[in-house]
């Protein structure tokens, strides 16, 4: 079992992530990168019924706002750039 999961699941999930990272841009990919433990505790809540600490619900609110800015600046870089071609 322990063999499956760190060999097998691990290898297939980082084959995945490198193979679809070829289709963003680094700043989003960072920005992937930085949800992971949000996404992770969100899936553990609901899985298994583990809860967050106020510091831990505290953090995963931090990322997700840096991940919602971050993704309306690029929004609207990118349609200021589109603007004036």
């Amino acid at each position: 079992e322990l063999l499956y999961l760190s060999a097998i699941t691990t290898t297939l999930a980082n084959w995945i992530q490198t193979k679809a990272q070829r289709h963003v841009t680094a700043e989003r990919a960072s920005i992937i990168y930085a949800m992971d433990p949000v996404w992770g505790s969100m899936w553990a809540y609901g899985l298994l019924g583990e809860t967050l600490s106020r510091e831990g619900m505290l953090g995963a609110i931090i990322i997700a706002v840096a991940a919602v800015i971050n993704g309306i600046l690029d929004f609207t870089t990118r349609r200021i750039k589109d603007e004036s071609q």
